[in-house]
């Protein structure tokens, strides 16, 4: 997706969430900062050409987001690592995720410690923070406020045991306080 295809896409699905129509082409070029409606008409065709809306050209504020999601750089799956959430792209699922919400995004992998889950350096995860979380579920957990890594996570009492792979990781047990729970995996996209 081109940068401002981008811009113009995180305006229409903000724009979206929060007042729960699109938005009209005037607001699209003054967020844009155009002087006409041309190039929005450009950017929405790309967008729509590429799948990620769908529009009656002829209808004012018809614009529908399509199966996509943010697709955040990477997430570790091994040392944890701090990770720019602020620099995301999007996937399309078209329809490979059920119920998809809100609250739901991927990440690129990175590391080896869940390759005895099936989880590889390259793959994307489908995590959804709104989903309840059980015992041996596969989370993005952040620990200390400050690293995100991928990890199965087993809840204690007080605490959280963390596992990766079973053959090179030993689990770890962290006070609850100390661990947050960002997402639960809900699936998984490979490449090949």
């Amino acid at each position: 997706m081109t940068n401002k295809a981008k811009k113009l896409f995180d305006f229409i699905q903000s724009y979206i969430q929060k007042n729960g129509i699109a938005p009209s082409y005037d607001e699209m070029k003054n967020f844009m900062g155009l002087k006409s409606k041309s190039s929005i008409f450009q950017y929405l065709d790309y967008l729509q050409t590429n799948k990620y809306i769908d529009r009656d050209k002829l209808k004012s504020r018809s614009i529908k987001l399509k199966n996509v999601i943010p697709l955040y750089p990477e997430i570790s799956a091994g040392k944890p690592l701090d990770t720019d959430l602020g620099n995301m792209e999007y996937i399309q699922l078209d329809h490979l995720i059920k119920n998809k919400s809100q609250n739901t995004f991927a990440c690129k992998v990175n590391g080896e410690s869940m390759n005895s889950y099936g989880i590889h350096s390259g793959d994307i995860v489908i995590l959804d923070s709104n989903k309840n979380y059980k015992k041996n579920d596969i989370c993005a957990v952040q620990i200390d406020n400050s690293e995100i890594s991928l990890k199965k996570v087993e809840l204690l009492k007080e605490n959280i045991k963390i596992y990766g792979d079973n053959d090179k990781f030993n689990p770890l047990t962290i006070k609850k306080e100390r661990v947050k729970i960002i997402a639960r995996m809900i699936g998984l996209v490979r490449n090949y």
